[in-house]
């Protein structure tokens, strides 16, 4: 434990020094050495090469080449700029990878059997995932059974807020539906909330009881209650039913969407009964019994979702593009700051098609000039500028601490 204070002073010396040597470099030079870092991780890795020919109109015979890295990348990070014995800059990356070759996914297979993440977890940082929580509710429920699922809410959406913090990955914003909407009343009441690179969904569902009249309110086919409290919940639902507290069996789904997809990369379905208290007086509250196992619930859905973020880099999306300014859909909530300095690039492309002829020259850095809590906006300071559009992605080009 002693040698951990030494080496916490070391790594911010060098981490100092490092930046103190990259602040001498100009934004061209900060550029040329990142697109050189992107080429030279590319071909340390499989590259696949597909060669085409064909003789057009004329006769002439064609060829066309591609190359494509054989990795699964969410995103970059840019964490340093570093110089070779003849003075040549060259950025320090670090792909996300998510095991895209034989060997890559065999280790992934052999972590996700041990209980760990699908990758190899970066050093948090600054920046953090925003996700915009949308909670719905299918089903009819009485007011009893309303009241518990408000505190079903509360409990999961405070677990969730709370893992995210602690792990420094991820926070939570209340994000309005936008399905159904005009042209005009998108137009007027869109926001930058509704452009965020996540979307959390929780729906509760309600689910059947059984059919048998002596039966307690657990799950088809089980005679044994899911909680211990229902143990005395055996006589006829007609004797009980006015006198004993509410209880409702429900299924909590959990899904997480990236901006844009319509597969979920974290799907988690949980069945659960809520059994309210003994108690008849004021607003219906869930069975302190019935409240450890949400809270339990809660937690191993966080960690599920930890271990499926951890393997995501912050990357931002441009969403605007005029007179040379450009919006990405990180703002101040995800960590942003102005006088960040950022890589924006064709996601199509890069970095998977960095090895093709003209594509790593095809990034522009830009830097934050205005921030607000969902969306900042950028200036471009090198490359070329005008190819910049919507949907390209933007990366972090500092080590944002």
């Amino acid at each position: 434990m002693r040698r951990l204070p030494a080496l916490l002073t070391t790594l911010l010396l060098t981490t100092s020094s490092m930046g103190a040597w990259a602040q001498n470099l100009s934004m061209e030079e900060k550029l040329a050495a990142i697109r050189k870092s992107l080429v030279e991780t590319a071909l340390e890795g499989p590259t696949k090469v597909t060669a085409t020919q064909w003789i057009d109109g004329q006769g002439v015979l064609r060829e066309s080449s591609s190359f494509r890295a054989n990795v699964e990348v969410r995103g970059v990070r840019v964490v340093g700029y570093t110089t070779d014995s003849e003075g040549e800059a060259s950025a320090k990356l670090q792909w996300q990878e998510l095991y895209g070759g034989a060997a890559g996914k065999a280790q992934g297979k052999a972590l996700s059997s041990a209980g760990g993440p699908a990758c190899k977890p970066m050093a948090p940082g600054r920046l953090q995932h925003l996700m915009g929580l949308q909670w719905n509710v299918n089903g009819r429920f009485s007011a009893e059974e309303h009241n518990m699922i408000e505190q079903l809410r509360g409990l999961w959406t405070q677990q969730l807020s709370s893992a995210g913090a602690t792990g420094a990955l991820w926070r939570l914003t209340p994000k309005p539906r936008a399905e159904g909407r005009s042209g005009y009343e998108q137009a007027l009441l869109g926001a930058g909330v509704d452009d965020l690179p996540w979307v959390l969904e929780l729906t509760v569902v309600g689910l059947p009881r059984s059919d048998e009249p002596n039966a307690a309110w657990t799950n088809p086919g089980e005679r044994v209650p899911m909680l211990a409290d229902e143990a005395l919940r055996s006589s006829p639902r007609t004797n009980w039913a006015f006198n004993m507290p509410a209880m409702v069996r429900i299924e909590l789904q959990m899904r997480v969407f990236a901006r844009n997809q319509t597969k979920p990369v974290l799907q988690i379905n949980t069945p659960m009964t809520l059994a309210a208290q003994d108690s008849n007086w004021g607003i219906t509250q869930m069975s302190n019994t019935a409240r450890a196992q949400v809270l339990a619930l809660a937690e191993n859905a966080s960690l599920e979702m930890y271990k499926t973020m951890v393997c995501q880099t912050v990357t931002g999306e441009v969403t605007q593009t005029a007179a040379k300014q450009f919006r990405i859909n990180l703002g101040a909530a995800s960590g942003v700051r102005v006088g960040d300095t950022w890589v924006l690039a064709d996601a199509a492309l890069l970095p998977q098609r960095v090895l093709e002829p003209g594509n790593a020259a095809q990034t522009v850095m830009a830097k934050v000039q205005y921030v607000t809590e969902h969306y900042a906006q950028l200036t471009p300071t090198a490359g070329p500028a005008q190819n910049v559009q919507t949907r390209w992605a933007a990366w972090s080009a500092e080590d944002a601490r």
